[in-house]
């Protein structure tokens, strides 16, 4: 018997990747996982439904980091240090409980994400000493940056760096790590001298990210008004989208944008939110003034789009950017929030026309999981440039990048504006050309570059663990 376990100090139901591993793992002949993290939203079903991965839940921290004493500034700075060094006691407890006691033998893998590094880094170190397994760490992003951004203070903190130190030492001698990108690879290797076998491993998409026909496109849509309780203008762009998608009016046509996020300060959305602004401004003004002046005829009529942006995720700020987004009075243009099932995130992003990534790395060396998910929807993507975001967005071939709402706004325009007397059969079924050769290279990519042929990479190390053990006890 070869047993994994496989860890993320998070929500399970909002970590991809990790699942992505457990269902990869519960393929190997005679493996079981235990899948150990918090169940705050339900995991995928191809998790709950296999009889090869367990799911051990932990407990949230009693008292909320982010709430308590919120009013109270004064009372916080006090009370907030001794609160955090209990939830890491809490979690440490907790962590070395699940792992010691509750996950059988054999166990043969760890497999941890990080961040967040503390506490499970170190607990993962402990437990393998004591049960003489293997650690392998899923690199996502570095656990000491999340940290600085969240308290606002700097690499040379006494916090920070502490929480540096911590990360890259109980790190350093892992049986293996796993990285997101290759600048990542390098720099960690070379910075905090990794020990261990290392390995690049981009985010695939799962095979649950797929392209919708049409029809398929169209009958999903109703079921979302229907399910997510849409009304009102939302409603009516929801629509109108759908129309485009079957009648294919060149002059009424509605274009759904999605953007998902964890609503972390790491995403600025007041960048989309800006951008969208400007484009509403743009084009409303402009039919206000081809009113009043009454334009020639043979005069080239141009085609705004409506766009509707769906934003999904949940998240610290969100209650903050709903405000800002209630406050808009936007008439080529609609924002609509909400949390998505996990079984229909999928379906939603196969039935929008573009995707934006708002996601600007702590550390200048992650990439967003969320691009790989459109991308496996063969969606485009307009997303933030920053460090490394080139080793998976490539301009002109699967979206485009924008530094700042300006640019976002021009993309926009670039892209959701036609000439009306251009506008033919070909393009509105294409949509957009530009957009449609993007789908065909992501359509294209997707035949080959998948989550399962990347994983056969790493797959070694969670088969040969449990066969030189056998091998040592027969000897």
């Amino acid at each position: 018997m070869n047993r994994v376990a496989v860890v993320v100090l998070g929500d399970i139901g909002r970590s991809p990747r990790m699942q992505y591993h457990s269902m990869s793992l519960s393929k190997l002949e005679n493996t079981k996982v235990t899948l150990i993290g918090y169940r705050e939203s339900e995991p995928h079903p191809q998790i709950v439904n296999n009889d090869s991965i367990t799911i051990e839940p932990l407990k949230p921290f009693p008292i909320s980091m982010s709430n308590s004493f919120k009013k109270i500034p004064f009372i916080s700075m006090l009370i907030w240090p001794i609160l955090a060094i209990c939830k890491v006691l809490f979690q440490i407890i907790q962590l070395m409980y699940v792992l010691l006691v509750k996950v059988p033998s054999p166990l043969n893998t760890i497999l941890v994400q990080s961040p967040p590094a503390i506490p499970t880094i170190f607990v993962m170190q402990m437990v393998c000493w004591i049960r003489g397994v293997h650690l392998v760490i899923d690199w996502h992003n570095l656990g000491y940056t999340l940290l600085k951004l969240s308290l606002h203070k700097s690499d040379n903190h006494p916090i920070i760096r502490l929480a540096k130190f911590i990360e890259r030492y109980f790190a350093k001698n892992a049986y293996a790590h796993l990285f997101v990108t290759n600048e990542m690879k390098i720099q960690l290797v070379r910075d905090w001298n990794l020990k261990g076998k290392t390995f690049v491993f981009h985010d695939k998409a799962s095979p649950i990210f797929k392209s919708l026909t049409d029809r398929e496109q169209e009958e999903f849509l109703k079921t979302f008004i229907k399910k997510y309780s849409i009304r009102g203008e939302d409603k009516v762009y929801i629509e109108s989208a759908i129309s485009k998608k079957s009648i294919r009016n060149p002059k009424q046509q509605t274009s759904i944008i999605i953007s998902s996020t964890s609503w972390t300060q790491d995403e600025d959305f007041s960048i989309l939110l800006d951008a969208i602004v400007k484009y509403d401004i743009e084009h409303v003004l402009k039919n206000n003034k081809k009113k009043e002046e009454k334009e020639e005829e043979e005069e080239e009529e141009i085609l705004a789009e409506n766009l509707l942006f769906i934003i999904t995720g949940k998240g610290p700020q969100k209650e903050y950017y709903q405000e800002k987004i209630n406050s808009l009075l936007l008439k080529k243009s609609r924002i609509i929030t909400v949390w998505l099932d996990s079984e229909d995130y999928p379906k939603l992003l196969a039935c929008c026309d573009l995707g934006v990534s708002l996601h600007n790395s702590s550390s200048g060396i992650d990439l967003p999981m969320k691009v790989v998910d459109m991308f496996g929807c063969c969606l485009p993507v307009l997303a933030i440039d920053f460090k490394c975001i080139q080793e998976l967005v490539k301009v002109d071939y699967n979206g485009f990048l924008f530094k700042d709402s300006n640019q976002l706004h021009q993309l926009l325009n670039q892209l959701f504006t036609h000439p009306l007397a251009t506008t033919t059969t070909t393009t509105i079924n294409n949509n957009n050309l530009v957009l449609d050769k993007m789908r065909k290279n992501l359509s294209k990519d997707r035949e080959t570059d998948t989550w399962e042929t990347n994983w056969l990479t790493i797959k070694p190390l969670f088969v040969s663990s449990s066969s030189s053990k056998s091998k040592s006890k027969k000897e």
